[in-house]
């Protein structure tokens, strides 16, 4: 794994962006395959995660919201190792591609929707294989899924908005910052740290609330629709593009694009770097 100088990190992101274009491209199936697998580590972390915080939350702990929000960020540590597609950093990628001229505007578009879809497709079909497992069994109606599934659908629509653009801020910057980080061991320790920042924050991560709802309507959640969903799904969505495209895409390449000319050339992805693809 290897380090990347304060120089070159902004380079190094738009090569990564230009080689997201080219498997688009050249491979559409496995980039939708990467997309798919992302979404089902989200889904299984989650539901690890949720078991967990269910362990303190039964007993009356204030504490639980520490250790859902504390093992998380095991997903977010597991796509980034594995250079996984994930549809909120995915957006900060492809950002800085076309304002670095190395990604197309209609590429952008097209792999934001294909990873989005890859990233849903992931969650349903954990979902599908778990419910034959069993799922997490018969749990009460005060459980701890049915209580924040019920938050995130009752907010209101420019709260859930701003609430994913922190989320993406925070979940992009998970990515950007051990860049400029030696030694893998610290690099993983601040994307723990960071993914705990916006779950214990209560921000709107778009993919986190996929596997979410898809596991309380998989339990029998009531009250839970289409429309209450949809009322989650599409301001956390615009809120995660905003966050992470201007949040970060725009304002380090402002802050940097005076080191791409020199840079490009030296900063071509390597395959092994830890933070490469999220």
């Amino acid at each position: 794994m290897k380090n990347m100088n304060h120089a070159s990190t902004l380079a190094y992101v738009a090569a990564e962006a230009a080689s997201k274009q080219t498997v688009l491209r050249q491979h559409p199936g496995r980039y939708l395959l990467s997309a798919g697998m992302a979404g089902a580590l989200i889904a299984v972390v989650l539901s690890v995660s949720l078991k967990l915080g269910q362990v303190f939350f039964a007993v009356g702990s204030p504490g639980y919201y520490i250790a859902v929000a504390g093992f998380f960020g095991v997903a977010l540590v597991s796509i980034i190792v594995c250079k996984l597609e994930l549809f909120t950093s995915n957006v900060m990628y492809f950002s800085v591609g076309v304002l670095s001229g190395d990604c197309r505007v209609c590429n952008l578009l097209r792999s934001w929707a294909m990873v989005y879809l890859g990233n849903l497709l992931g969650v349903l079909l954990f979902t599908a294989v778990f419910a034959g497992a069993g799922g997490m069994g018969s749990l009460p109606a005060d459980h701890l899924l049915f209580n924040v599934a019920a938050h995130k659908v009752h907010a209101g629509g420019w709260e859930i908005f701003w609430k994913g653009a922190l989320c993406n801020w925070v979940i992009c910057l998970a990515v950007w910052v051990p860049l400029r980080m030696a030694g893998d061991a610290a690099k993983m320790l601040m994307i723990l740290l960071l993914v705990f920042v916006f779950f214990f924050s209560g921000f709107e991560h778009s993919i986190a609330n996929m596997a979410f709802f898809s596991l309380a309507l998989l339990h029998g959640m009531q009250g839970l629709d289409a429309a209450a969903i949809l009322h989650n799904m599409i301001p956390a969505t615009l809120g995660n593009i905003a966050g992470g495209a201007l949040g970060v895409g725009l304002v380090v390449y402002l802050l940097e694009r005076h080191t791409l000319p020199a840079r490009r050339e030296a900063a071509k992805p390597a395959a092994t770097a830890l933070g490469t693809s999220v």
